[in-house]
């Protein structure tokens, strides 16, 4: 019989922050859209409509054992922002709103951009309005902080940004200050509304996984630096970073960003976790089942891949939290999902 836990999964999310021993490992539940189909609603009502997208995380996440931390998410952010339109998810494979036009058609209109209002641009006041939803249920406040290249990547289109990145540096650079002043500019209103101590800038970069180390440490690595000391400086504690994909060389770089204390980073089924922890020794290492089995295995071999998974990073010794590898889509078998649940239970817990 598994020795019972006396902790909640926040109350170890917690102490890990705090650089405290926990009973075991804690797990968070990844799956936007599936929280929506969970409790009956639209998936686009997840990214447009706070209060229902707060309750119908805050309720999957209390159903399945998980961590209680509802976030705002937007794929493809920066394109509506800057001035670009949106249009949200329909059919039942859409993961979250795509960009129906682009601010940036061609590269002069880089040169044409110009920082927007934070308080009124794209989905900023939902976000905020989220975040007051946060302060109000006295969950984790967060904010999307994100990596600027996925960002401006965003704006125009990732294949045509690739190939500015080699063709049109000037541009590239132009159009990263202006990213980076605006993601600034969006910690500085979270920050200044809820206080440094009290917000977690999270952070997503898949863009980022596409380029080479040389092209990384010349296109990302100084203005994620920039970004990072700033918050920083200003007092926030800890910054958050899903690691998405296959990113294993570019992680050296990775590891010189200061990341708080502890920084909190999640990555993709490709990442080995042991290797990571090499990488990143004071980091909370979290992951990373692949989606891919949690939506299409057998209830056997999803249990048993949270139970391997979760069996290696019981052995990182800076903190893990267990977590599918990527954002769980609305198509998995809530069977599934109970299965994280209870395999965390079952084999999670500490000598």
């Amino acid at each position: 019989m598994a020795r019972k836990a006396f902790m909640t999964q926040n109350e170890r999310i917690e102490a890990l922050l705090n650089r405290k021993p926990v009973d075991g490992v804690p797990f968070v539940h990844k799956g936007y859209s599936f929280c929506a189909s969970n409790v009956g609603i639209p998936k686009a009502d997840i990214f447009e409509f706070p209060e229902k997208s707060f309750l119908a995380q805050l309720w999957t996440m209390e159903q399945y054992h998980a961590e209680q931390a509802p976030f705002y998410t937007f794929v493809a952010y920066g394109a509506w922002e800057f001035g670009g339109e949106i249009a949200w998810p329909e059919d039942r494979w859409a993961s979250g709103p795509s960009v129906a036009r682009r601010p940036v058609q061609n590269l002069e209109d880089i040169y044409k951009l110009t920082l927007p209002d934070v308080k009124t641009a794209g989905c900023l006041p939902r976000m905020m309005e989220f975040a007051r939803l946060q302060e109000k249920y006295g969950t984790q406040i967060a904010f999307i902080y994100g990596s600027p290249f996925t960002f401006c990547a965003n704006l125009c289109g990732v294949d045509k940004f690739l190939e500015w990145a080699a063709s049109e540096p000037d541009a590239v650079h132009h159009v990263m200050r202006l990213m980076c002043d605006h993601l600034k500019q969006v910690a500085d209103w979270f920050i200044e509304t809820f206080g440094a101590e009290r917000v977690l800038p999270r952070v997503a970069s898949p863009t980022d996984g596409l380029i080479s180390p040389r092209m990384y440490q010349k296109f990302v690595l100084p203005y994620r630096m920039e970004l990072h000391q700033y918050v920083l400086d200003k007092g926030v504690r800890h910054i958050y970073d899903h690691i998405c994909g296959e990113q294993n060389k570019n992680l050296p770089l990775l590891a010189q960003l200061p990341w708080g204390d502890p920084g909190i980073l999640s990555f993709g089924h490709e990442v080995d976790l042991l290797k990571a922890a090499e990488i990143f020794p004071n980091e909370i290492i979290c992951g990373n089942v692949e989606p891919a089995v949690i939506v299409k295995g057998t209830p056997d071999e999803v249990y048993e891949a949270c139970r391997r998974n979760i069996e290696i990073g019981k052995q990182i010794k800076s903190g893990f939290i267990f977590m599918g590898g990527c954002d769980i889509p609305a198509s998995v078998p809530p069977y599934h999902i109970y299965l994280m649940g209870k395999a965390s239970e079952e084999f999670g817990l500490y000598n």
